[in-house]
């Protein structure tokens, strides 16, 4: 699970990132993301459009497991994942790898050693 200090949770910090903050995409996944002073922030959001409660669910808690061991190797940053429609099907490996494409192009993490 995501230590608490690691989540992002406030409604107010999700808009602002989607307003003012970076985007890289992958073909699913999609971060968006702010530089910040200190401390590494990360908010999960699935729409409605993906499926059902426990379908969404089970996404955000594949990526929450996937960023679990990358925040304390993250610049200090907010940022959002956001799982566009057919997010669902994908595996755990595709999550992960998409995952880590989008922070490797944002700067965020250096390769996957």
């Amino acid at each position: 699970m995501l230590k608490r200090k690691y989540r992002l949770t406030k409604n107010g910090s999700f808009s602002y990132i989607y307003a003012h903050g970076t985007r890289v995409s992958e073909k699913k996944i999609r971060l968006n993301y702010v530089s910040a002073g200190s401390g590494v922030h990360v908010g999960f959001s699935v729409s409605n459009k993906i499926g059902k409660a426990v379908v969404r669910n089970k996404l955000k808690r594949r990526m929450r497991a996937v960023m679990e061991g990358y925040c304390p190797r993250l610049r200090p940053c907010q940022a959002v994942f956001v799982a566009a429609p057919g997010a669902a099907e994908l595996c755990y490996g595709e999550i992960e790898a998409q995952m880590t494409s989008c922070l490797v192009r944002a700067g965020l993490i250096g390769e996957r050693q």
